[in-house]
């Protein structure tokens, strides 16, 4: 019998939870799309900390900082009831950095097994150390992998 594999089922969590709040086309869903397309790369080349340093400031707004909107994703279980709060407060963009932020987060969570931070400085710091990064980004290669597939095929251009 084959294992699970935990990177697919978490990229299609967080695609589902994107379509059941934002629905599968328009701006935002177009936004995660094109996140989903441009991390991976990101993640490749430069890495599991610039990676997340990056997304976190270009999810940053004026009433929330990146690491403030990052940090409740890594530490709230509901990610459905995040997303709907966010639009509501009007934290989503269109680009929708803070949507992909919060599947990042959750593959920390789930597939790394960082389980206790209370910034994203100190994930960086536990993410700094060599053999937790090499981890950290073989596990979210393959998350992001997943991800971007899936948003290819679920979210509608137009």
């Amino acid at each position: 019998m084959q294992a699970q594999n935990k990177a697919l089922d978490l990229a299609i969590k967080c695609m589902d939870t994107v379509r059941q709040v934002f629905g599968n086309k328009g701006n935002i869903p177009e936004g995660f799309r094109s996140r989903a397309r441009d991390i991976p790369s990101s993640l490749y080349y430069g890495g599991v900390l610039y990676t997340l340093a990056y997304v976190a400031s270009k999810a940053s707004k004026d009433k929330a900082s990146g690491d403030d909107l990052l940090m409740q994703a890594f530490l709230r279980d509901d990610v459905g009831a995040l997303f709907k709060e966010w639009f509501e407060k009007k934290l989503v963009e269109d680009e929708a950095y803070e949507l992909y932020g919060v599947c990042l987060m959750r593959a920390l969570r789930e597939l790394v097994g960082i389980s206790k931070a209370n910034s994203l400085t100190d994930i960086l710091r536990m993410l700094n150390d060599p053999g937790m990064r090499v981890i950290a980004e073989r596990r979210l290669l393959e998350f992001t992998e997943w991800l971007k597939r899936l948003a290819e095929a679920v979210v509608q251009k137009g």
